[in-house]
């Protein structure tokens, strides 16, 4: 068997074994700056697309996480995955479209809420309030996303028909 119809036999293989899997959560990173004081926005999710549409939405979440800094109007927080209230991202553009969280905090209720949108049609994209306090801190810039790593199973498939290639090669020179 020569090198090529082993390298496109593996290669083969890798991409059945790919399409087999089920869908896997992916994970992405969020920032926003633009906040007044300097505050910035920063966050994870994850999640599977599970009806297919190239879209998560927040019943397709596994994770979830957003730390705002703080500043003079609308103190520091941090929401989880069970205070999250809607998210709409595409993940082949990578843009959130829309995406709000909110929990009750003592005797303050921080709000985050963004729409890509923008002016006229829904006002100022970034918004972080405290709701009970009536203080709010807003922001023009666009949400900032970046897809995390690789799955580990993924780089491991990559990896084991690398080394069945350079194994069978070595082999075949040293016989």
């Amino acid at each position: 068997m020569s090198a090529l119809r082993l390298a496109s036999l593996t290669a083969l293989v890798a991409a059945v074994a790919a399409l087999a899997q089920p869908a896997q959560a992916q994970s992405f990173s969020f920032s926003q700056g633009g906040y007044a004081d300097g505050a910035v926005l920063t966050g994870h999710f994850a999640g599977t697309d599970l009806d297919g549409d190239g879209w998560l939405y927040g019943y397709e979440l596994t994770e979830f996480e957003l730390h705002w800094s703080g500043n003079r109007a609308v103190a520091a927080f941090s929401h989880g995955f069970d205070d999250r209230a809607g998210l709409e991202f595409n993940v082949a553009e990578r843009r959130i479209d829309h995406m709000a969280s909110v929990s009750m905090e003592g005797d303050s209720a921080p709000l985050f809420r963004y729409d890509s949108m923008g002016w006229p049609s829904y006002g100022i994209p970034g918004v972080v309030t405290d709701e009970r306090l009536g203080l709010a801190s807003m922001s023009w810039e666009a949400l900032k996303v970046t897809a995390a790593v690789p799955e580990p199973g993924s780089t491991a498939l990559l990896l084991a028909g690398l080394g069945l290639i350079g194994c069978w090669s070595q082999r075949r020179r040293a016989g």
